[in-house]
């Protein structure tokens, strides 16, 4: 633990400013008062200053003490809580619980719950970016299991310096990927993506990240795709083609040939008798 010592004009005054600067919750409050302040003998010899020293707990002490209290809480017991630290990552290791069917949870869900919530209470320090839990052993095999198929992809990275970009995964195996990688120094990682489709890109400490989300971006992964050819749409039958039944057609009238009228025959005039036949 550390050990700072505040002056002010007040002892409750110091705590309050000093409670506010270090973001420190009432249980994690370790002081003394040094001095108090007096007004003395008639306004002589007074004492305006107090003085207060302050025994300030590092951040794995503060992350295990809040853990141990939110376990006993929940009614489970458990022996130790081992802690170290890697850069900026904080992990906690339960050992000897009692239940660990139920602190861990099916698929290690009330795990995931535990360290959940134990990362939103500390995701203000600056002293810390990652807070991993786990119980007697439980995600180091797991994670041994699952790593086993990423590893040899993950090798060729380092070795050839090409960027991978895995499939969609949970957050819980982003957070495995990430950590695998983050204990690397010549690698990298970044997620790319939204909710579901959220992806992680593994790629070498030499690039740039800038460049390294371009080329990874979803909108250039899938202008690179080839489109897929469509499927061509049956030609419709026209109205005239199809099964229904058609209506008898007219045969056409064929014009009937016209015999030539014989010429006609000049009319004869009518005989008169002459008058001298009738004499």
């Amino acid at each position: 633990m550390n050990t700072i010592d505040k002056s002010g004009v007040s002892v409750e005054d110091i705590i309050r400013k000093f409670r506010s600067e270090h973001n420190i919750s009432d249980h994690e409050l370790k002081y003394e008062i040094l001095k108090k302040p007096n007004k003395g003998f008639l306004g002589l010899f007074a004492n305006k200053i107090a003085l207060v020293r302050f025994q300030v707990p590092d951040i794995e002490d503060r992350v295990r003490l809040f853990c141990e209290t939110l376990l006993d809480k929940m009614g489970v017991s458990f022996g130790s809580i081992k802690s170290n630290t890697e850069g900026k990552t904080l992990f906690l290791t339960l050992e000897d619980v009692g239940e660990p069917g139920f602190v861990i949870g099916k698929n290690g869900s009330m795990l995931e719950t535990i360290q959940y919530l134990i990362n939103r209470v500390f995701e203000n320090e600056k002293t810390i970016d990652r807070i991993y839990l786990d119980a007697d052993g439980y995600r180091q095999r797991r994670e041994a299991q699952f790593l086993s198929r990423y590893i040899p992809e993950i090798k060729k990275v380092k070795l050839h310096g090409k960027s991978l970009t895995l499939e969609p995964m949970s957050p819980g195996e982003r957070r495995i990927i990430h950590r695998h990688v983050e204990r690397d120094k010549g690698l990298r990682t970044l997620t790319i993506g939204e909710g579901e489709n959220k992806r992680i890109v593994i790629f070498s400490a030499k690039q740039k990240e800038s460049e390294v989300r371009q080329q990874s971006s979803p909108e250039k992964n899938h202008s690179n795709q080839k489109p897929k050819p469509r499927r061509s749409s049956p030609t419709p039958i026209p109205a005239s083609k199809s099964k229904q039944p058609q209506a008898a057609k007219a045969k056409p009238e064929v014009p009937q040939e016209q015999k030539p009228r014989p010429p006609r025959r000049p009319r004869s005039k009518p005989k008169t008798n002459s008058p001298a036949k009738n004499a």
